[in-house]
């Protein structure tokens, strides 16, 4: 097909985490990315069901983007995890407190 450009997981985990996090309706994210609105909503539903661990028994995906450290010494990792939510972490972090604050931030009410 013509015109159509094929996903991948990370990308498309990014693209959704902006929209949320910005507030986007998935009509103005479409426009955005330029992926079809069922296709967004394809992706969505994967990455819930993957939240949800249905069909698995391991970690669900999460997508990562490698950036480069800011000059200004601040925080040595940035997390944004596929629900929006964004975490600075220091360099010396104990990564089983780590660990227990995104479940708790992704946990569903």
């Amino acid at each position: 097909m013509r015109g159509m450009r094929r996903a991948n997981p990370e990308q498309m985990a990014r693209w959704l985490s902006r929209g949320k996090r910005d507030g986007w309706s998935l009509a103005e994210l479409s426009r955005r990315c330029g992926h079809p609105t069922w296709k967004l909503r394809w992706w969505q539903k994967r990455f819930e069901r993957t939240r949800r661990g249905v069909g698995r028994s391991g970690p669900a995906f999460v997508g990562v983007e490698v950036t480069e450290p800011k000059p200004d010494g601040g925080a040595a990792l940035e997390v944004t995890t596929p629900s929006g939510y964004r975490l600075q972490v220091p360099r010396e972090f104990e990564a089983a407190h780590l660990r227990r604050v995104l479940e708790a931030l992704e946990r569903r009410c």
